[in-house]
């Protein structure tokens, strides 16, 4: 008797810490962390006031990352929609460490500083913007793996296909965890960022 009720409580005590373990604040549901934090090429960019800006100018601070262009009809503007609601959701529950978010334009010919800082003001006033020209750019795109290609109809006019993915970078400006695709959700980035945080 006594052994069956033993048994039957070693079996709930282990059915509870899996749950546990299933449970952690810091297990992601959908960001993906790197193996081993990977610095970034130092590149000369310029910001959505005209001045001069380096990635090493966020150090100190988690950096949410995404590359776009402001003619941008679809994938920009959701995404940056939804990086702006995860991050009011930061500021209001964990200020103390909610993130920088860099703006990245891929479309420098058209993309001026004022034309970027007008841009973001519509989603958050707090973001940063920033682009060089596309030589500039180049060894940072390659070093993630951002996908970039222009597509032009003939004509003057032009797209530029991209992803839609989120880049983020540790307190000491190292690429180290990322959030795939373009299907972003404001409240799984807010609590994924949280927990990859912890494991920076």
């Amino acid at each position: 008797m006594i052994g069956g009720v033993l048994r039957i409580l070693v079996i709930g005590l282990v059915a509870l810490v899996a749950a546990i373990m299933m449970l952690r604040p810091d297990t992601p549901t959908t960001a993906l962390v790197i193996d081993e934090p990977r610095p970034l090429p130092d590149v000369a960019l310029t910001d959505h006031n005209g001045n001069a800006f380096s990635l090493s100018d966020l150090n100190g601070r988690n950096t949410l990352v995404f590359f776009g262009f402001t003619n941008c009809p679809d994938i920009c503007p959701l995404t940056l929609a939804v990086i702006a609601e995860a991050s009011a959701k930061l500021r209001q529950e964990a200020p103390r460490v909610a993130p920088n978010v860099l703006f990245v334009s891929v479309d420098p010919a058209r993309d001026s500083a004022e034309r970027i800082r007008t841009y973001l003001s519509a989603f958050d006033d707090d973001f940063i913007g920033v682009t060089a020209d596309e030589q500039t750019l180049k060894p940072l795109i390659d070093t993630l793996g951002v996908t970039v290609h222009k597509q032009t109809d003939g004509g003057e006019t032009y797209n530029v296909i991209h992803n839609g993915t989120i880049f983020v970078l540790d307190n000491a400006g190292r690429w180290f965890a990322v959030f795939g695709g373009s299907a972003h959700r404001a409240e799984i980035i807010a609590s994924d960022f949280l927990a990859i945080r912890r494991r920076s």
